[in-house]
């Protein structure tokens, strides 16, 4: 297939790279200057991604780096794989919507509904428009122009927001990425279910003076949960089962939810599945508070629970005192920059849920 991968940072270049490994041309589009600027130039000088793969090989992947979107889309792609930070979404959505040509299918991964905004800009060049709730793999950028696979999950689900075309879609997405076999009520069960909303958010938090004062040496999935961190960790995830239960989903606890990515076979100890990701495979945590774990997850990831819980009457003291603690730390009001129905376009989370209704019921493409 031809895919452009959107976003050059972790992600980006991995998927990228795995895609390319497995036959497919790739484009790699990076839209920001903020961060892995050396990595990206070393891609370009090579046009290409050194790939150091989970079975240890190491591989040189061909791929077209550009920065250029109206060299990117001179050409119709098959998949559009978004994979930028979820704060820059309504920007990326508009670079695209003045480029982009046509595509069969478009995947925000993360999405937190970002692929509300893509759907605005792209309806009629994009058939299908889905979102992803974590990448398929983990992986870090090692030195410029190399990537390492440190893990790759078993299970992983989309939500459609035109959900007229889950059964293509799937059929597509697993043909890029194999565990891509399951699908959500929703893009707004799939939003909810993004684990970074839960675990990212409060271990910073909770963990604000060992990262400062560690420079580095942070291990947050081994180090931060300890057993009363727990007990903040579930109480959070009860708010968003809460909202899970009243949009019609099965509310599953974030452990289950990451059972289902991690675990082969279910129905073991999902805490005990956690344990050995944190010690197995989980990477090492930021190193400043100034981090994604918080400036992206926080506002986007908390604020939408507030926004929704807010509009639906249920009550979210914890992930409004999570992002009032988090907003103090770095100097910021989440609450202002925070992705909620309204800064979605929408009045209420009635009409957000109106119109992924009408589009699970037709096609959104001419």
């Amino acid at each position: 297939m031809k895919i452009c991968v959107v976003g050059a940072g972790n992600a980006g270049c991995a998927h990228a790279a795995i895609l390319a490994k497995s036959g497919h041309s790739v484009t790699l589009l990076k839209t920001s200057n903020a961060t892995y600027v050396e990595n990206f130039k070393a891609i370009c000088a090579r046009s290409g991604i050194v790939l150091r793969d989970l079975d240890g090989s190491e591989t040189f992947v061909n791929i077209k780096p550009t920065r250029d979107p109206e060299v990117a889309f001179r050409s119709k792609f098959d998949v559009v794989l978004v994979m930028t930070q979820t704060v820059y979404h309504q920007e990326v959505a508009r670079l695209l919507g003045d480029s982009l040509r046509s595509a069969q299918m478009l995947v925000v991964v993360p999405g937190y509904l970002g692929s509300i905004f893509f759907w605005r800009e792209l309806q009629g060049r994009v058939k299908i428009f889905a979102e992803g709730e974590s990448p398929a793999y983990d992986a870090r950028l090692e030195e410029p122009g190399a990537v390492r696979i440190c893990f790759k999950n078993v299970r992983n689900a989309l939500g459609f927001l035109t959900g007229s075309f889950r059964e293509e879609g799937l059929k597509i997405a697993a043909s890029l990425v194999d565990t891509y076999r399951y699908s959500r009520g929703s893009v707004v069960e799939s939003a909810l279910r993004n684990p970074n909303l839960i675990l990212h958010t409060v271990g910073c938090v909770t963990s604000a003076s060992r990262i400062e004062y560690s420079k580095g040496d942070f291990w947050m999935y081994r180090e931060a949960f300890t057993p009363s961190v727990w007990n903040l960790v579930d109480r959070l995830d009860a708010e968003k089962r809460v909202i899970l239960d009243e949009i019609g989903a099965e509310p599953t606890t974030y452990l289950q939810d990451c059972q289902f990515r991690n675990d082969v076979e279910l129905g073991g100890d999902p805490k005990e599945t956690f344990e050995r990701y944190a010690r197995d495979g989980g990477p090492k945590g930021p190193e400043t508070l100034n981090t994604r774990y918080l400036y992206e997850d926080v506002p986007n990831g908390l604020g939408l629970i507030c926004s929704i819980g807010e509009s639906l009457g249920v009550p979210t003291m914890v992930a409004s005192s999570v992002m009032t603690l988090a907003g103090a730390l770095l100097g910021r009001n989440f609450f202002r920059e925070a992705r909620t129905i309204k800064s979605l376009g929408f009045k209420s989370f009635s009409d957000l849920w109106t119109l992924c209704e009408k589009l699970n019921e037709r096609s959104c493409a001419k």
